[in-house]
């Protein structure tokens, strides 16, 4: 079965962000190292399967992070809102009506 493209620009989206985080090197323990470990757990679910409800217990963590966590106005806040509209649009994409 082909993956939807949908899909597939959300794994890129997750991968990027992955892939700037980790350049910065954040310090541990900080608010941004735990973003990147969530974002590296979405990243596995959604690299190791076709379907991007996969990865939806991964997201539900990733929320409930972020909205424990990070402050609206951060520099997280544009990359987790990049990443949740990109997972709608998968599922959107995977639940055609």
């Amino acid at each position: 079965m082909p993956i939807p493209t949908a899909f597939v620009v959300f794994r890129e989206v997750v991968q990027r962000h992955v892939k700037d985080l980790e350049v910065t090197t954040p310090e541990r323990y900080s608010t941004t190292w735990f973003f990147l470990r969530y974002l590296k757990r979405v990243h596995k679910f959604a690299h190791g399967h076709d379907t991007p409800r996969a990865a939806g217990s991964a997201m539900r963590g990733l929320v409930r992070f972020y909205v424990d966590s990070v402050a609206e106005d951060s520099d997280l806040a544009w990359r987790f809102e990049e990443v949740l509209d990109a997972h709608r649009g998968a599922l959107r994409d995977d639940y055609p009506r």
